[in-house]
């Protein structure tokens, strides 16, 4: 939910170091944003703060934070045991001696409705109200991350968590805080070498009293393929069918009016399941989608979206000035939702060169998804734009519909 260019720029610079942080992949975010992140000398760690958790891993964000943001987050987390609630953090990221630091100082509600006992999302109005909260209040401060509670379902990132951290928290020291405010338990989540990973520990700064504020312990936490709208199996009978042998006689043949009947009752409950499971899902990857495309106009502000001015024709992942190493597959994810179009073409094209390659072609349009897969094998070492057009029937590019284009660097 947030850009390269939304990092706090408060902090001042000590000195120049060119090498990314420890854990960095240079194929993993634009080398804008470590182009842009200040260095900066960070506080003592043994005296000023307080460390809960385990010993900050290679890799990992070393997260700094504030008892004023504990106070918010816990106000916050506490004010709807019922429904998960949720919002933003705020604060500075900065680099020293080859390591990332995040100081959290401040956290934001999001006032949203479409939140529930198992659900919490960051809705357009939500969102627009936290960036007019954070400009009012905290103008010196960035969102880093976000924050939301799962009551007594324990600690963990489900799919959909992995879902919005992915879509609208993109920069490397980006994170995300869950906690359970009824079993006492949190984690922090964030990215590591490209992946999300949940995080051994985090620092708490002595920036109120001497002694923590902390309410909550720091739990060894996992992240989950799946969401988490329903009970765990609880041992291996409960995913087995075990069939007892039996002495009865085996039922004779079904007349055929029988047959008819089963039939009947197969295609109702066909339908009950329709209505009742495959409708519902459906609405719910609507409802994702929607939520991703929104916090992605935000996340990809000075990057793929300044370089795609329609939203109906956009590429959102790989992200624009981004690397990749030579001989791996690039896959185009993106919207493609254009009226009157016939299909769609990704092409590919060296820096310095005229010629087009055509990547893939789309005949029908997606809210979001996979528009094309770029094997690199074949392509040299060096900088390429893509591109990702509309065309009618006869391979013109429409022309209410400018197309958009992204710079991809291909690196050994």
């Amino acid at each position: 939910m947030t850009s390269a260019s939304t990092y706090s720029e408060s902090g001042q610079s000590t000195d120049q170091e060119p090498d990314a942080p420890a854990g960095y992949q240079a194929d993993a975010q634009p080398q804008l944003a470590w182009d842009r992140l200040p260095v900066q000398t960070p506080p003592v760690l043994a005296e000023d703060c307080l460390l809960h958790g385990q010993a900050v891993e290679a890799g990992e964000v070393t997260i700094i934070l504030s008892q004023v943001a504990l106070k918010h987050v816990a106000a916050h987390s506490y004010s709807n045991l019922e429904c998960e609630v949720g919002g933003a953090l705020l604060g500075h990221a900065y680099r020293n001696n080859g390591r990332v630091y995040l100081e959290v100082h401040a956290a934001l509600p999001a006032v949203t409705e479409d939140q529930g006992p198992v659900h919490f999302t960051f809705t357009a109005d939500a969102w627009s109200r936290l960036h007019q909260d954070r400009t009012e209040y905290f103008p010196d401060l960035a969102i880093v991350g976000w924050f939301h509670t799962h009551p007594d379902l324990g600690v963990f990132y489900s799919s959909d968590d992995v879902v919005v951290h992915s879509a609208a928290f993109t920069l490397p020291w980006h994170v995300g805080l869950v906690l359970d405010p009824i079993r006492k338990e949190t984690s922090f989540f964030g990215w590591n070498a490209g992946e999300l990973v949940p995080y051994s520990g985090f620092y708490e700064m002595r920036d109120l009293q001497p002694y923590s504020l902390l309410e909550w312990q720091v739990v060894h936490s996992q992240i989950w393929d799946h969401a988490y709208d329903y009970h765990e199996a609880q041992g291996p009978s409960s995913n087995t069918v075990y069939l007892p042998p039996s002495n009865r006689m085996a039922l004779p043949a079904l007349k055929p009016y029988m047959g008819f009947a089963l039939a009947a009752i197969g295609l109702l409950l066909s339908l009950f399941l329709l209505v009742a499971w495959v409708l519902p899902l459906t609405r719910e990857v609507d409802r994702l989608q929607n939520m991703v495309i929104v916090l992605a106009d935000t996340a990809l502000a000075d990057s793929n979206a300044a370089l795609c001015p329609d939203p109906q024709l956009r590429i959102l992942a790989p992200l624009s000035g981004g690397r990749t190493l030579v001989g791996s597959t690039i896959e185009v994810t993106g919207t493609a939702m254009i009226a009157n179009a016939a299909r769609y073409q990704i092409n590919v094209r060296p820096a310095e060169s005229a010629r087009w390659t055509l990547v893939d072609t789309r005949r029908k349009g997606t809210k979001l998804g996979q528009l094309a897969a770029w094997d690199t094998a074949s392509a040299p070492v060096g900088d390429y734009e893509m591109r990702l057009t509309a065309v009618d029937s006869n391979n013109i590019r429409l022309s209410g519909s400018p197309p958009c284009a992204i710079a991809i660097r291909l690196v050994p």
